[in-house]
């Protein structure tokens, strides 16, 4: 017996430790990387003003955050889905939701904010939003989480608490559907290559957790190509956003995070690419597109991926990527741009510059420069 409660402890040690990356190099530099970013942020830092050191807000793990503000979270997501859409039905028809406007900016923009110099600053600013939204209208008291993606690579999927099925967590996998070809989902743009994803682990609608009942109603944009799957409705509108009430799905493929975004491939970006040129589209085609395609590859196209909570968690990282490496050389990184007006430059427009408007529909537009720096202008935030 008291073997058995060994090897049981000494399991979940393990598990812990795993998690932790503590027996990681690659682990332990990133530490040190985000020590130095986190450093050079508060030493720029004024004593006096609206954004200081003293006030500087912290956006955390979803794994590091106690099981209250989970919760807290929790509800404030299921608030903005209760709330009424301000986007307007002549620019979404579909959208019912406070939440619903968020993922309709998104379609809106997908093929001007992607594989384009507006892709960071435009996706920092609407989360942003999404966190104004959830403290403001729905009284959540934190900040935004994010999904530390090689932190929870390497473990067993149901270990990491942002999607372990409890009731602290965003819900679980879809159900497994065997048998399954993989997803096809054409370019957003004519000329633009089309995504594959293999077959995962789930494939159909989330059956645990807080957000089995969650009810999308926009998308899909993109018409993917699967075989032997859940079978989709398609929207009743060629861009996506009719209105189309369905469940959520998901579909687990843990592989594709281990080969896009372990440490070793993160911390390279971070002291390897020098120069946004060298950072923006490969980090764009690796490791933030491997976040995505983890999800689902299915029913969570491009346009509407912020249809399932879990996006900001992942564009949560993104950021604070983004921002690790500005922070690790401001002086040459804070306001670099990398990137044309079009998708993949398809079909070629001019680069974009610190003064291009980015629309958000909901919300005023603002200059790529207000988005640059996240402890400027209406921003006071840094990353754990």
């Amino acid at each position: 017996m008291h073997n058995s409660i060994f090897h049981i402890v000494a399991f979940a040690v393990l598990l812990v430790t795993l998690a932790s990356g503590a027996t990681s190099p690659d682990k332990q530099l990133m530490n040190k990387l985000v020590d130095r970013y986190q450093a050079n942020a508060r030493s720029r830092l004024p004593k006096t003003g609206p954004c200081r050191a003293d006030n500087v807000k912290v956006r955390k793990e979803w794994g590091d955050l106690s099981n209250k503000t989970r919760l807290d979270y929790i509800r404030a997501v299921k608030c903005l889905a209760s709330l009424p859409s301000k986007i307007g039905s002549y620019k979404a028809l579909g959208a019912r939701s406070r939440y619903d406007d968020f993922e309709a900016a998104h379609i809106i923009h997908t093929p001007t904010i992607h594989a384009t110099g507006l892709f960071f600053a435009w996706h920092r600013h609407i989360a942003y939003l999404y966190e104004k939204a959830l403290r403001e209208e729905c009284g959540y008291s934190g900040y935004l989480p994010y999904w530390d993606w090689a932190r929870w690579a390497d473990v067993p999927l149901n270990t990491n608490p942002l999607w372990d099925g409890s009731a602290t967590s965003m819900s679980g996998n879809g159900k497994y559907i065997p048998n399954r070809n993989g997803t096809v989902q054409p370019g957003p743009v004519s000329g633009a290559p089309s995504l594959y994803t293999a077959p995962g682990t789930g494939g159909g609608y989330i059956y645990e957790g807080p957000f089995v009942n969650w009810t999308l109603h926009l998308g899909p944009v993109v018409n993917s190509v699967v075989q032997n799957g859940q079978p989709v409705t398609p929207n009743p509108r060629s861009d996506g956003l009719g209105y189309n009430p369905r469940r959520m799905i998901r579909d687990f493929n843990a592989s594709l995070v281990k080969e896009g975004a372990t440490y070793s491939i993160l911390t390279d970006f971070l002291l390897n690419k020098t120069t946004i040129q060298d950072f923006h589209m490969p980090f764009f085609s690796g490791p933030h597109l491997a976040g995505h395609l983890f999800i689902s590859g299915y029913d969570n196209d491009l346009y509407t991926s912020p249809q399932d909570p879990l996006f900001w968690f992942h564009h949560g990282q993104v950021d604070r990527m983004w921002s690790i490496w500005q922070g690790l050389d401001y002086a040459t990184r804070e306001y670099a741009l990398d990137g044309t007006l079009t998708f993949g430059n398809l079909p070629p427009s001019r680069n974009v510059t610190l003064d291009d408007p980015m629309s958000f529909e909901f919300s005023p537009d603002v200059p790529v420069r207000r988005a640059m720096s996240t402890t400027k202008e209406d921003y006071c935030y840094i990353y754990a």
